[in-house]
């Protein structure tokens, strides 16, 4: 997506026009996305529903090459009622507030580092567009890598790995050696775009159902901030080229550090209630298939 905006900024110079080709693509894709996309299982199970549900769940099954039982019924599971208040004590208090405030920290991280090599990308030498190009495409590999990282190490670890190189990069970039600062920010790039796919992974499996639009929405919301304060940060390389780095550097060590206190969502099932969110927190521990 990124080398396509450089692409269309190259061939483009109205910005009228540049305006018009960014918006086509999405034009295009929203009523293939209407007509095409189905509703999830849940959704039409909350609705009431149930024979669309079913439905969608053998569809579903006949992709992945499986059969869903014969007989088999779909109803939502009845939860006990509780008030306003009840839920606010719920919520503010233990394990899963102290885990909002860190994912909200790890979605601001990213955001941060992902833009401050992006606004600091002009500093680099050559046609500022080809350099759009090849660092929005240094994203694709990191991505890739990223799904094989998380098999096989976990989220967590793979989020922390990929803030700590995407600093490292910045780091050694802060040399003026033009070709070793490309190579550094393609790097770099590769693993700071990693990190979206990490977090939103992430997001959505540590939270439990009935909050999980929330938490993911207030992280994502922490990134925009991020996003607002990047270029900032990046203006004061035109004062000094250590200190904006030296600052990001800080904060993706102590959201490195932080992170030891969020469990590891990696084969484990998606928590559906306050009580499954507390058994991700217990190694070998996994939600009682009878709830599913």
């Amino acid at each position: 997506g990124m080398a396509t905006v450089a692409i269309w900024g190259m061939i483009f110079k109205s910005w009228k026009w540049y305006a018009l080709a960014l918006a086509f693509p999405p034009t295009i894709m929203l009523p293939i996305c209407y007509f095409m996309l189905p509703e999830s299982a849940r959704y039409y199970l909350g609705k009431g529903k149930d024979a669309k549900a079913l439905e969608m769940l053998e569809k579903v099954a006949k992709w992945n090459g499986k059969e869903v039982p014969e007989g088999c019924h779909l109803f939502e599971e009845d939860e006990e009622k509780v008030s306003i208040r009840e839920l606010l004590g719920k919520l503010t208090g233990g394990r899963l507030v102290r885990c909002m405030l860190i994912n909200m920290f790890g979605w601001f991280m990213t955001s941060l580092v992902y833009y401050m090599l992006w606004f600091s990308a002009k500093s680099l030498a050559g046609d500022i567009y080809v350099n759009a190009v090849i660092l929005g495409l240094a994203e694709l590999p990191g991505r890739v890598v990223a799904y094989f990282l998380m098999e096989k190490i976990g989220r967590k670890y793979t989020f922390m790995g990929s803030i700590g190189i995407g600093c490292i990069c910045m780091f050694v970039s802060i040399y003026e050696n033009s070709i070793s600062r490309k190579i550094m920010y393609c790097i770099g790039k590769a693993v700071t775009g990693s990190l979206w796919a990490v977090i939103y992974l992430y997001s959505s499996e540590m939270y439990p159902t009935k909050i999980r639009n929330l938490g993911s929405g207030i992280g994502s919301a922490a990134a925009r901030v991020a996003a607002l304060i990047a270029p900032f940060i990046g203006d004061w390389l035109e004062v000094s080229p250590v200190v904006p780095y030296i600052l990001v550097g800080i904060l993706a060590m102590i959201c490195c550090g932080v992170f030891m206190f969020v469990p590891e969502t990696s084969g484990k099932d998606m928590p559906q209630t306050l009580e499954d969110f507390e058994l991700l927190f217990e190694d070998g521990k996994e939600r009682d298939e009878e709830k599913i």
